[in-house]
């Protein structure tokens, strides 16, 4: 049994960046929260692996270094799909939460998080 059962019913999305294309298609389909619970479930199960923190990568293998980095890569990017979701929804409380939460990871997206976490809070 799968700790993540929405994310079980997608063939391609295991490996690689092919979880875009699907969750791309859930939007275009204006099936935003089935997208947000695939987003949800994708995060759930690239996270549940990984270190607590990026210190103890590490201790690990080379190829393991690599898989966990990968994976924390996917889970960054996957949270700001999430927040493009819960924003595109007008869901303002969760989108501050998650925000709140991006904003302290240094990445490509984090300007764009505080400018609009900024945004929400002038609201």
């Amino acid at each position: 049994m799968s700790l993540c059962p929405f994310f079980s019913s997608f063939d391609s999305i295991s490996r690689g960046s092919s979880w875009i294309i699907d969750v791309d298609e859930l939007i275009n389909e204006n099936q935003e929260e089935q997208a947000l619970r695939l987003v949800d479930s994708l995060i759930e199960f690239k996270s549940q692996n990984l270190p607590r923190f990026a210190y103890f990568d590490r201790f690990l293998s080379e190829d393991e270094r690599m898989d966990v980095a990968n994976a924390r890569a996917d889970v960054y990017e996957l949270q700001w799909k999430r927040i493009e979701i819960l924003n595109a929804t007008n869901q303002k409380d969760a989108l501050r939460d998650a925000l709140e939460d991006y904003v302290d990871v240094i990445g490509y997206n984090q300007e764009a998080a505080e400018a609009l976490l900024k945004q929400l809070n002038k609201e």
